[in-house]
């Protein structure tokens, strides 16, 4: 027997075994197999949303954020102007209206020429509205014109769409289907288990918003900032008044009642530069997450997961309610609490327009008596120094002194000359790192940092959780930021969408039409015919063990794809059993007529698989949903069937040949 042959009929069952080993994930349930097996194979193709149902979310993006961001990039604009300019001039962003930009020149006789060089840029993009009564003579107030928000928010939309759709490839979740739906998205995700769910769940909120933003430490500073040379660093005049409010004992526990009864503290941060220079002093509030009774329609909105744990009485139920929360309780209050808050009561605490608190969670030291996580504040600028767009890239890497998790970020040409800028203006200052309306860190800048990088470092104490959420961070911050928050509206399990009755419908045809194949092609080719069904088992595991191996979801359309991959197989079959019985009849030998057969047989095949894969890839690039479903199944299944027709059908013809000598073309039943 040819060494050949039997070298080939290893490869052969190499690949078979292979591809059933490959498949045993898929269909055989979790837990069945080894722990061993499933660490080394852990490849498994799921059903599709129309075969097994799924997860249903409606998700609602808050667009007035985009708004507010573009308001922000016409400040940050406006005083890269006014400064090359050498024009004495302020720029702020108060809260109202939507996306309202102030600009309060010192000079009043040079309003109307700064006004109309705003008109010139910005005349598409902003529409006049009148100051109030502080900014009449000197003030210029504008904001982003009602027409561009539309076009602001319509691109959010859309940019959200193709961002939740990339994290969900990202993850692994095939065929999913993401679509907006007036201004809600609609993403639907095929059989997932339930850590799966929770697992793309959380990737696809986070937003991954990342924004750079100035710790206003100063007691004099100007509204677009407190960089001044003449400034001092002993506390913002806002913070130092609200520590005071608040109160702090020799123990450090607050002297005001309720603030005490909250478990909020007011502590106060010292440090000087390396370079020397004043001391700074940072004023701030702390409180711990902590177990309370609350209403179950707040409950349902702040901490839905807390109603699966926690009993009903009285319409409360006990929920861990987190510091951040409780802070933002104290200061601004709870309408659903009927809570007023301290600014309601006391308007001296209300916050500038052009400041904001930011929060960062924290770990308790392990030594600490208490071990609950706790918040503490930040007194920001609104203004953004720097955001993710100014990223080009994000890499997982770890802290060489502590071996804690962190994530390297490299700015674009753009964002290393702001970030380098900026921190050159506010040595010794703290500069805050926010990501998702979180502050992940506020280092002190001690001096111009001109290299275009620098690094998230992961909070927590568990190294599994940090790791997870560095390996997150770098996968949303690739695909993109959000262009604002979302909000789950809904989540709900669903049903097969073509029904029960279908899909046992489908699972019908398709065993009928193999079984047809089956039967027409032993009736007429017999002995050959049985290669030719031996063929399509093949051909189907191997292309199920391909998509499996890239985790893929099997919808109906893949299944028809698959139906008509195999009818490609048994067509290039035929054709090379043509091919041979030509030969015979020509009185070539059967050694010869088979060799014939094949290659002459391969140009035909081949021709037929590159129209085919030729259609596929068009599919591919431009179809969605069930469309591209069929396509990638069609390319997958032209690869296969060439494999199989050329070599798994010619190892077993070379077989028959080796065990029959002297064969003919009766004996070989062509």
């Amino acid at each position: 027997m040819d060494r050949s042959l039997k070298l080939r009929t290893l490869l052969l069952v190499f690949f078979v075994l292979g591809s059933i080993a490959v498949l045993l994930p898929t269909f055989v349930p979790r837990g069945k197999l080894p722990t061993w097996y499933t660490d080394l194979i852990d490849s498994r193709m799921s059903m599709g949303l129309d075969l097994q149902g799924g997860l249903h979310l409606v998700y609602s993006i808050d667009l007035d954020k985009a708004i507010d961001d573009r308001a922000s990039e016409l400040k940050r604009d406006i005083e890269s102007r006014i400064t090359e300019e050498n024009i004495k001039a302020s720029v702020t962003t108060p809260r109202s209206p939507l996306g309202a930009v102030i600009v309060r020149v010192d000079d009043a006789a040079k309003k109307a020429d700064i006004k109309s060089k705003i008109g010139a840029d910005y005349n598409d993009e902003i529409t006049w509205y009148d100051c109030p009564a502080a900014d009449t003579a000197n003030g210029i107030c504008f904001r982003v014109s009602s027409s561009y928000s539309d076009s602001v928010k319509k691109a959010a939309l859309q940019n959200a769409v193709l961002t939740i759709r990339e994290r969900i490839n990202e993850k692994g979740v095939a065929e999913p289907n993401v679509v907006e739906k007036g201004e809600d998205i609609i993403v639907e995700l095929p059989g997932l288990d339930d850590e799966m769910i929770q697992e793309t769940k959380d990737i696809i909120a986070r937003t991954a918003k990342l924004e750079m933003k100035i710790v206003d430490d100063c007691t004099t500073y100007t509204p677009s900032g407190c960089t001044k040379d003449n400034s001092t660093h002993d506390g913002s005049p806002y913070m130092k008044k609200l520590f005071s409010h608040v109160g702090s004992d020799r123990k450090g526990n607050p002297t005001e009642p309720e603030a005490a009864r909250l478990e909020i503290r007011a502590e106060i941060d010292q440090w000087r530069p390396d370079e020397g220079g004043d001391t700074h002093t940072d004023y701030y509030l702390i409180a711990p997450d902590r177990m309370e009774d609350v209403p179950v329609a707040w409950a349902k909105k702040n901490v839905p997961q807390c109603l699966q744990d926690s009993v009903e009485s009285n319409g409360m139920v006990k929920c861990p309610v987190s510091g951040r929360k409780i802070i933002e309780r104290y200061l601004f209050g709870d309408p659903e609490l009927n809570y007023p808050g301290l600014i309601a009561t006391n308007p001296d605490f209300k916050l500038p327009d052009d400041r904001q608190l930011g929060f960062e969670e924290n770990e308790p030291q392990p030594t600490a008596a208490d071990q609950r996580k706790f918040w503490r504040t930040y007194y920001l600028e609104r203004a953004v120094r720097l955001t993710g767009s100014a990223i080009s890239n994000a890499m997982q890497n770890y802290d060489p002194n502590t071996n804690r998790p962190l994530v390297l970020l490299d700015f674009n040409r753009y964002g290393g000359r702001i970030f380098g800028d900026v921190t050159a203006q506010i040595v010794g200052m703290k500069f805050a790192t926010i990501l998702d309306d979180r502050v992940k860190s506020a280092p002190i800048i001690n001096g111009a940092i001109r290299g275009g990088r620098a690094s998230i470092t992961m909070g927590g104490s568990d190294p599994t959780t940090q790791e997870r959420e560095a390996q997150q961070l770098v996968a949303v911050l690739k695909t993109g930021s959000l262009p604002a928050p979302l909000r789950e509206e809904s989540a709900s399990r669903v049903g097969p969408s073509l029904g029960l009755d279908a899909i046992e419908k489908t699972r019908l045809s398709f065993a009928l039409g193999i079984g047809l194949v089956v039967i027409i092609m032993l009736g007429i080719y017999r002995w050959s015919g049985l290669i030719a069904v031996f063929a399509v088992v093949v051909h189907i595991a191997f292309t199920l063990a391909v998509m499996a191996l890239f985790g893929a979801t099997l919808t109906l359309p893949g299944i028809a794809a698959i139906v008509l991959s195999v009818g490609m197989v048994v067509d290039g079959n035929i054709l090379i059993y043509e091919r041979i019985r030509d030969e015979l009849n020509a009185g070539k030998s059967v050694r010869g007529a088979i060799d014939l057969g094949f290659s002459r047989a391969f140009s035909a095949i081949l021709d037929g698989q590159l129209t085919t894969a030729a259609a596929g890839w068009v599919l591919l690039s431009y179809g969605s949903g069930p469309i591209k479903g069929f396509a990638v199944m069609l390319l997958v299944g032209c690869l296969t069937m060439i494999v199989v027709n050329m070599w798994v059908t010619r190892i077993l013809f070379d077989w028959v040949v080796a065990s029959k000598k002297g064969a003919t073309l009766q004996t070989l039943s062509i």
